[in-house]
């Protein structure tokens, strides 16, 4: 019996460290707009992404902005219409970036999948990646796995609302914690 007690509590030790490990590697910071790639990646689901990944194009750090995960009628003025302050888009109209959507990807894996044939077709070495903090190591993670090679600049943005550093505290924050963290673990088995 003390061997199964052992057993148990060494799991839970373990699983208590991993979780601790995984939000405490969550980044802190964005990537300051002079980080320059051959394109933005931004994976839609969350506040502020879209927004974040369209003032990066405007301020220069990449000629093309790529959107996976798109709802199916959307178009680039409404996007940035919705996403985007009147100096942001006078920046891009001055700048005339290339804005390409993935109406087809509905998950993070997908993202990775859609992202991969877009840098492909394109010849593409580097990308800012942008998504919440909180979803940043799985999606790097799917994104290595999809595109070996692949130089990935993760560029977080922080939702409003999630709070790191007092995570179990708040319901909303715990569970995005711990659904990031089982699937975080679920791709690092399956991948």
């Amino acid at each position: 019996m003390r061997f199964i007690l052992s057993i148990i509590m060494l799991a839970a030790i373990a699983w208590s460290g991993a979780l601790v490990w995984f939000v405490h590697s969550m980044p802190t910071r964005s990537v300051p707009a002079s980080v320059t790639t051959d394109a933005i990646v931004v994976l839609t689901g969350g506040k502020a992404r879209v927004e974040h990944g369209i003032a990066m194009l405007a301020e220069g750090s990449a000629p093309i902005l790529f959107i996976s995960g798109v709802g199916e009628h959307v178009t680039t003025a409404q996007m940035l219409s919705e996403h985007a302050s009147a100096p942001v888009q006078q920046k891009i109209r001055e700048r005339r970036p290339e804005i390409i959507f993935d109406y087809i990807a509905r998950s993070t894996l997908s993202n990775a999948d859609q992202t991969a044939r877009f840098i492909r077709e394109r010849g593409i070495h580097s990308i800012r990646l942008v998504t919440a903090s909180y979803h940043m190591k799985r999606s790097v993670r799917e994104f290595e796995v999809a595109m070996p090679g692949l130089t990935i600049i993760a560029d977080p943005v922080f939702p409003e609302g999630f709070r790191r550093d007092e995570w179990w505290v708040h319901e909303n924050t715990r569970r995005l914690v711990f659904s990031e963290f089982y699937k975080y673990f679920a791709t690092l088995l399956i991948r």
